[in-house]
Parts: C-alpha cells; sequence; structure tokens
C-alpha cells in the first residue's frame, strides 16, 4: 500500500532535517583539535561526560517547555543552542569554552531528538500512516548515518584551516532548521499532555507507564543498552591513530562503520517480525564481535567492527521501534524523555568504561569491556524481554488525567 502524499512530504523533511543535523563536519576533528589546545585523554572523556550529563538535567525542563511552544519551536531552539556550541569551541578554544560547548550540544539534544521522534510518530498517526513508522525511523536513522558517514570528510577539509569546518557545521545546521519550518503540524494538541499539567504530574505519568507496565521497561532497558553500550563513535578518531591510521585519513573509519550502520538501518524493517531469539543471539554476536576487534586490534579489525556496527544498526531500528509501539500515544512524549534519561545515564557509563580503558593502558580494553555488557544485555534479554505489549491509553494520574490505576500485571 502506497503512503500518502501528506506522510511522504512530512517524511521528507523529517529525514532533511536528520541528515543535515548529523553532517558535522566537525566530527573526525573536534576531539583532534580539542587535544591540539592542551586536553588530555583523561580531560577528554570529562568532557564528553558533559554531554550525556547536560541531557540528564535537561530532559525534563526541555519537555515542559516542548509542551508550551510546540515540537518545531522546540527543535529550532536546539539547533541554535548547538551552533552556539559549535561556535564557542573555534573562537574561546580553551578547557572551559570546550565544555560549554559540550554542555550546550546536550541541552539541544534535549530539546530536539526524543522531540523529532515524538513528532514523528504523532504526525504520521495524524496523516492515518502510523504504519510506516517502522519503515520510517529506519529511514530517518539512514539519513542521520549518512550525514555522520559524510562529516567524516571534515578530515581532508582541515587544509582550509578549523573556522571553515566549523562555518560549514554551523550552515549545516542551518539547513536542518528550514527543513523543520517546512513541516505542517496537524496532531490535535489536545492529544498529547495538557499544557496546564505540573511538571511533579509528568514526572510521576512517565514513572508510573514505564514502571507499572513491566513489559514497556524492559523493552526501554533493552533498548537503550544495544544502542549506548556499542556507541564508539566519539572515540572513533582516537582509536584510529591508536590502531595506526594516518592523521589525515583519521574520517576513513567512521565512514566506513556508518556505512554498515546504514546499511543495516536501510533494511531492519525487511525483520520486523523476526524471531525474539534471534534478536538476542544478534545482541551477543555484535558483542562477541567488538571481543575480536580488541583482540585484532589493527586496522584490518575494522571488518569486524563493520559488521557489529551492521547488526547495531538492524538491532536498534527493530528494538527501538517495538518500544515505541508499546507507549501509550498520550504519554509518548513523557515516557521517550525518561528514555532519554536512562541513555544518557548509560551513555556516560560507556565513557567511564573508555575512559578505564585509557587508564589501563589502551583504548582496546575499553571496547573488550562494551562487548563483555552486549553479550550480558542479549542473555539477560533472552531470559525476561518479551515483545508483545501495550500500556492502556490511561493511567492515574492526578492533575493529567482521571483514570483507574493499572498495576503490573494489567498489560495484554
Amino acid at each position: 500500500m502506497a503512503i500518502n502524499s501528506s506522510a511522504a512530504t512530512l517524511l521528507r523533511h523529517i529525514y532533511g532535517y536528520g541528515f543535515f543535523n548529523k553532517m558535522t563536519l566537525l566530527t573526525p576533528l573536534y576531539a583532534i583539535f580539542m587535544q591540539s589546545h592542551g586536553v588530555t585523554d583523561a580531560g577528554f572523556s570529562w568532557l564528553l561526560m558533559l554531554y550525556p550529563l547536560a541531557i540528564l538535567i535537561g530532559q525534563m525542563p526541555a519537555t515542559k517547555i516542548t509542551n508550551r511552544i510546540g515540537q518545531r519551536y522546540s527543535i529550532l531552539v536546539g539547533q541554535a543552542l548547538k551552533a552556539l556550541g559549535f561556535l564557542i569551541w573555534w573562537l574561546v578554544p580553551t578547557y572551559l569554552g570546550f565544555g560549554i560547548g559540550m554542555l550546550l550540544w546536550g541541552i539541544q539534544y534535549a530539546f530536539s531528538e526524543v522531540t523529532m521522534d515524538t513528532l514523528m510518530y504523532d504526525e504520521l498517526d495524524a496523516r492515518g500512516a502510523a504504519d510506516e513508522y517502522a519503515r520510517g525511523l529506519g529511514r530517518y536513522a539512514q539519513a542521520k548515518a549518512m550525514g555522520v558517514a559524510l562529516s567524516a570528510f571534515g578530515s581532508l577539509m582541515m587544509v582550509f584551516g578549523y573556522g571553515w569546518v566549523t562555518i560549514a557545521s554551523v550552515a549545516a545546521l542551518g539547513i536542518s532548521a528550514l527543513c523543520v519550518m517546512n513541516i505542517r503540524i496537524m496532531m490535535p494538541r489536545a492529544a498529547k499532555i495538557p499544557q496546564k499539567a505540573h511538571f511533579i504530574d509528568l514526572i510521576r505519568v512517565g514513572w508510573r507507564v514505564s514502571t507499572l507496565t513491566p513489559c514497556i521497561l524492559n523493552l526501554m532497558l533493552l533498548a537503550l543498552m544495544v544502542v549506548n553500550f556499542a556507541y564508539l563513535d566519539d572515540f572513533l578518531s582516537p582509536i584510529a591513530i591508536a590502531i595506526g591510521i594516518p592523521l589525515k585519513y583519521v574520517g576513513v573509519m567512521p565512514f566506513v562503520l556508518l556505512g554498515a550502520s546504514v546499511i543495516g538501518q536501510r533494511v531492519a524493517y525487511k525483520f520486523y517480525r523476526i524471531n525474539d531469539y534471534v534478536i538476542y543471539g544478534a545482541i551477543c554476536a555484535a558483542g562477541a564481535l567488538f571481543g575480536v576487534f580488541s583482540y585484532y586490534y589493527v586496522p584490518a579489525g575494522i571488518v569486524a567492527l563493520g559488521a557489529a556496527y551492521f547488526l547495531v544498526g538492524v538491532l536498534n531500528t527493530l528494538l527501538y521501534s517495538r518500544f515505541q509501539d508499546a507507549i501509550p500515544t498520550r504519554f509518548r512524549s513523557i515516557v521517550l524523555s525518561f528514555y532519554s534519561i536512562g541513555s544518557n545515564a548509560a551513555n556516560m557509563a560507556v565513557c567511564g568504561i573508555m575512559g578505564l580503558g585509557g587508564a589501563l593502558g589502551n583504548w582496546r580494553y575499553g571496547v573488550l569491556m562494551l562487548g563483555l555488557v552486549l553479550i550480558w544485555t542479549g542473555i539477560w534479554g533472552a531470559l525476561f524481554v518479551r515483545r508483545d505489549c501495550r500500556a492502556p491509553e490511561h493511567t492515574g494520574c492526578r492533575g493529567v488525567c482521571t483514570a483507574p490505576q493499572i498495576g503490573p500485571n494489567s498489560a495484554a
């Protein structure tokens, strides 16, 4: 069945946003730029931790602001903050400047990414095309990964200087903002969390929906563990140098790996009905491939890491789509905010694990430890996570909605 024109137009704008938001030519360079201005390996790990910390602190306030100003304006605010952070890196290349820029980037994520995921689902639903979400999510992830992959060529632009690379990255953010401005909102505001809901009620509703329906919580944990503990992107430049790739070609490594991820995301929807235990086995396989790369810590080992990135590209799309299917529409933005909080707590843990690997003398030890976490996640999923569930559209929540409370055994 062909998708209707309104939904197709919506998705084109969303894909454009995803591509240009992620086409950050600074990606393969900012770690090297920071270290060239006196940032140590340990200092770089601390800077990376500021990004998820900013999201953890800012996610719920950003959600409340989004409920007041609307999804489009929230995303535009985030893009402006991200652009400002990049400019601060260039104009104030000190540890304090790098830290402020990283915090602004994290706040941008709090404003933009969860909001865009919610907007995509709700607006497809409003256009009668909710069944296209799994395919759309995969292609949105593909567009983002393609943007990241192309940004790998930023290392070749250093001949013009870091300033021009920064300007090009900010220009890409401007184009992403234009894509957002062209999105037409159709979902009635009444279908979302009421504007006058108290902040504490929003927190309580998200907690109850996530915890009192165990399968939603388990799907959330499984999805965020897979995507975050297989995320090495921020460390790829120093890893590339460590395995012997020349400085001017460090962009090759993220280009190859993100290319593998793009392929996985592109074909993920074909496996939407795959057996759950195959998924859990694939998670363990991705962890094992991380172990292979840590053992063969040479440029040729990128093949194993690329295979892991392909598997994670498929798994992330499938698991996140199943998690979305289980969330009541009325509480989607709140539950996704909780997902974002968990995701960034896991991101901080990943930075800590990689920092521990660096303290032991080599990034490869951090990669090995992340592989072991993925294997444990696959085993845990096989034992405790089930796919088919959906919470009711209402749960007890004074000030937000009125309905009987749900209990742990009330899920279908």
